[in-house]
Order: structure tokens, then sequence, then C-alpha cells
């Protein structure tokens, strides 16, 4: 059938065929046996392959072979006129039949167009909207790098104003805190003199203090000093002392090795943690523990006693405590951060870094 169909002409000349053949069988039967709607085959076959024009000459090469087969088995009728009317009903009925095929077959390459126009639209679609998820993901990558390296930067930076604030800044103060002790010991009897320059002595030294604390909170001296460990040991007593919430922390008795970006990642996301802890939970107790994984990762936990969240907060309002920040810090070191919270169950800040991440 694969053959025939390949072109116009063999179809017509299969059609031919199958008409003469059903007109032999219908001959061969006779009157008893009829086979006129066997005719229907080749007129659909070459009415759907060749089109409408070459169905309507089917439809009369049709009636014209059963008009004639009706005129060798020399059927009487009580006019002679009525096989002619016969063969005209039965053209008029093929010729129906040629027109509601052809149409048929229209309809269905007018689908067929519509369906392959409408899969190429949509294929468009599918590869517009790829370009544009590709190009999202480009600019968010580059997006990521960008924050990546500000971070660093701004790390290096806090780094390196600490140490002028603390080394030069702090030294001159000590000096001239030791000058001014000096004027106040050496001219100890004029009582004016004296009082004023202990006066500002202790401005001084309160200005050390926070020349101190400034430096520490940039960058601190722990952190690079002793690591990541120590750093948060001193944190924790730092945020007892100022909160009087009391704060426990569960650390590895053996050193970590950890980059140094990951350890100052790690240190601002436990201070924002126990900030967001003393703002917002209204806890009693807070928890700090780090741990190695068997993964390879390091896993740092803060977790309080406070009053919790409930979903829609973890969700929605966290935006304002600073979650996205922490989330956004632990990806760009290929980690991830969880929020787990329930209200009146406390709230817990996960957060799991790969160790062999050395950005």
């Amino acid at each position: 059938m694969k053959l025939i169909t390949t072109g116009k002409y063999p179809v017509i000349f299969a059609g031919i065929l199958l008409v003469a053949l059903i007109g032999t069988l219908d001959f061969i039967t006779g009157s008893e046996i009829s086979f006129s709607i066997f005719y229907l085959i080749p007129l659909f076959y070459v009415t759907w392959f060749t089109g409408r024009k070459w169905g309507f000459v089917f439809s009369v090469i049709c009636a014209i072979t059963w008009l004639g087969m009706d005129s060798l088995e020399a059927r009487n009728f009580s006019v002679n006129a009525v096989h002619y009317w016969n063969a005209l009903v039965r053209f008029g009925f093929f010729s129906v039949i040629v027109y509601l095929v052809s149409e048929l077959k229209n309809h269905k390459e007018n689908l067929e167009e519509n369906i392959r126009k409408r899969t190429a639209d949509l294929q468009n679609e599918i590869i517009e909207h790829e370009k544009a998820k590709n190009e999202i993901i480009k600019k968010n990558n580059q997006l990521r790098e960008l924050t990546k390296k500000i971070e660093t930067i701004k790390e290096e930076e806090n780094l390196r104003i600490a140490r002028e604030i603390h080394d030069e800044l702090g030294q001159s103060l000590t000096a001239l805190n030791l000058e001014v002790m000096w004027i106040n010991k050496k001219y100890s009897g004029n009582k004016d003199l004296y009082d004023r320059t202990l006066m500002i002595s202790q401005i001084i030294n309160e200005t050390i203090r926070s020349v101190r604390k400034i430096s520490s909170s940039l960058r601190p001296r722990l952190l690079d000093q002793l690591g990541l460990l120590p750093a948060i040991e001193s944190l924790a007593k730092e945020f007892q002392t100022k909160t009087k919430i009391d704060c426990l922390t569960e650390l590895p008795a053996e050193k970590i090795e950890i980059s140094q970006n990951t350890s100052a990642t790690m240190f601002r996301i436990c201070q924002e943690a126990l900030t967001n802890a003393a703002r917002h939970s209204l806890a009693k107790c807070v928890s700090i523990s780090i741990t190695r994984e068997h993964n390879n990762t390091v896993l740092m936990s803060v977790k309080d006693d406070g009053k919790g969240m409930d979903e829609d907060k973890i969700n929605g309002e966290l935006k304002g405590l600073g979650i996205l920040g922490m989330k956004e810090r632990a990806f760009n070191l290929g980690g991830k951060l969880e929020v787990l919270s329930n209200p009146d169950l406390g709230t817990e800040i996960v957060l799991e870094i790969p160790l062999e991440n050395k950005k």
C-alpha cells in the first residue's frame, strides 16, 4: 500500500483495478448478493489520496460500472429508464461521499497544520523560556559571584581597618595616656591640673575600650589568631555578659581545619543568629554547637528556648531577621542554612558547610 500511495497515478490505477474487481464479483454473485457497498472502498481510497476532482471521476466510473453490471444481468424493470435513474442516484450518493471524504481530508490536513504550527510555536516558546531561564540563572550566578566578592572584600577591609584601629589608633591613645599620666604625676601638687589630667586619662581609657570594641566587631582578633572555635567561645561569653541570657557552647575538642573565608562566614552567621535570639526570641538560654560530620562537612547549630515562630513567619517575615543574608552567605560557600522553629518551642538555625571548600 505504501508503494501505490507514493504518487497520484499509481493510486488511480489501483482504484480502477478495485472497481473492476468489485464489478466482476458483483456480476458473478448476481442480484442475490450485492457488492454495491464495496464500491465505496476505491471511491474513498482515490478521493483521500488524489483529491476531490478524481473522486468525482471515480463516482462516474463506479456508477457506470454498477449500471453495466445491472445491464449484463438483464434485470427487468417496468420502465427502462429506471436503470439510468438508479445510476444517477448512485452517482449522487457517490458524489456526496466524495465531498464528505474530501472535506474530512481537508479538515484533517488543517488540523495537522494547526497542530504543527502550534507545536512549532510551543517549541519556540520553550526555547525562549529556556533562554530566559538560562539568562536568569546566569545573572543569578553573576550576582552571587559579585556578592561573594563583595563579602570577601568587606571582610578583608574589615580586617585591615580593625588592625589599623587596634594597632595604630590604640597605640597612639595608649601613648597619649602615658603622657597625660606623666603630667599628672609631675604636677600632682597642682590640684586643679591633677584633677583635669586624671579626667583626661579616664576619657582616654574609655576611648581605648571603645576602639577595642569597634575593632573586635569589625574583625575579632581571636578569629585570625586562634581560629573559629575560640572566637565562638569568646562571642558566647560576650553575648551572655551583655544580654544576661545563658549561652552554652558545645565545641569539638580537636581543632578543625577551616579556611579563613569559611571561618569568617560561620562566625558572622553565629553572630547574626545570636543577635536575632536576643532581639526577638525572649529566650532564657541559647546553645551553640559545632560538629564535624562524616560526610566531611562542618555543622553549626544555634538554638534558643524562646517563643519560636510558625511556618508563615519562617517563610515570610524572616526577611527582616537577616535570614536571607545568612542563607546567601552559606550558599556562596557551597553550604546550606535551615531555620527550624515552632511556636513556644524555640528556634534553631542549622548551618552545614563543606570542609573541602577553600574559597
